[in-house]
């Protein structure tokens, strides 16, 4: 089956874009949105792929229609789509809205964490079909040149990703090379109610540009890079993957999770395939002591194990 993608939210970067990204690279899937005026012509999603703006009746004459995020601005479309329309849900964010839930009560949802399948089921008593992120294997060798920073950040600078535990830590870590670098677009909001006196303007590098490998400045940020910090704690969510945490494996890189996050599932294991940290009451302290040690052999270890995880995000049919 030939799904065709749509994109019916306004974020232009973040999870929602790069798994839309990722599915149409993967199984070359037509990508579209919603407009007022239909257009022949096809536009830049970023990530070298392109999508074709259509209007409603237009673009409710394709046949298995696959909406890939969905937010608020375009909830005003929903009840003119069929039953069994199919819709992935990302987090329990997704469903919040009264008129989401009666548009899932009839719809064919796939959920992407077993987290999320679980609590859709038992709150709303909405069945849907757990499948793993799907994973293109892109070239990593694409850029000449890297960024060369060892520790970074590449999750949204958010509240539920916890920037502010990351800047903490960097006054603990003894080489100034090894201070965490922070890339990705800021919720100004947080910024100024959480970062303001952590010195964020040292630390963030803006946000990253939208291609496979991740660059910045058209350089690499993952080649030479050892460690992967992501804090994300969602509510009702968690345990199994992010595209931040696939692409860090992919490009050889340890990822440091938040326990909040990991005993979600079963999929992370500290110092198995990942770092985990959160277990005491200065996790800046936990955090910092990781990046100063040497764990050379241990190091080697977790990246290896973390390597199985990918084979589901490889493997999996959409």
């Amino acid at each position: 089956m030939v799904f065709n993608l749509v994109y019916m939210a306004k974020p232009i970067y973040g999870g929602w874009v790069t798994m839309t990204a990722h599915l149409s690279l993967k199984y070359n899937y037509p990508l579209f949105k919603i407009t007022k005026r239909s257009e022949k012509g096809k536009r830049n999603f970023g990530y070298n792929i392109e999508y074709q703006n259509l209007n409603i009746n237009d673009l409710l004459k394709l046949d298995n229609i696959l909406i890939t995020a969905l937010d608020k601005h375009y909830y005003e479309f929903l009840h003119l789509f069929p039953d069994n329309t199919n819709i992935i849900i990302h987090d329990p964010n997704d469903y919040k809205n009264k008129d989401v839930i009666e548009f899932l009560k009839r719809s064919n949802v796939f959920t992407i964490r077993e987290s999320v399948n679980k609590h859709l089921l038992e709150t709303h008593n909405i069945k849907s079909i757990f499948k793993y992120h799907p994973f293109f294997e892109y070239n990593k060798n694409s850029f000449k040149n890297n960024t060369n920073d060892p520790c970074i950040s590449i999750s949204r600078i958010d509240f539920d990703k916890h920037t502010d535990i990351i800047l903490k830590s960097n006054p603990l870590i003894k080489d100034e090379c090894n201070k965490i670098k922070i890339y990705g677009k800021e919720n100004r909001l947080y910024v100024n109610f959480k970062l303001k006196d952590l010195n964020f303007p040292e630390y963030w590098k803006g946000k990253y540009d939208k291609t496979l490998p991740m660059s910045y400045e058209d350089r690499d940020m993952l080649n030479n890079c050892k460690y992967v910090v992501d804090m994300s704690i969602i509510k009702n969510d968690g345990g199994g993957t992010q595209y931040t945490f696939l692409e860090a494996i992919y490009q050889n890189c340890i990822l440091i999770l938040h326990k909040e996050w990991v005993e979600k599932g079963e999929l992370f294991k500290d110092k198995y395939n990942c770092y985990v940290i959160g277990y005491t009451d200065c996790i800046e302290q936990e955090l910092a002591d990781i990046i100063n040690s040497e764990n050379i052999e241990l190091d080697k270890q977790i990246l290896m194990n973390s390597k199985e995880i990918m084979n589901n995000n490889i493997n999996v049919l959409w």
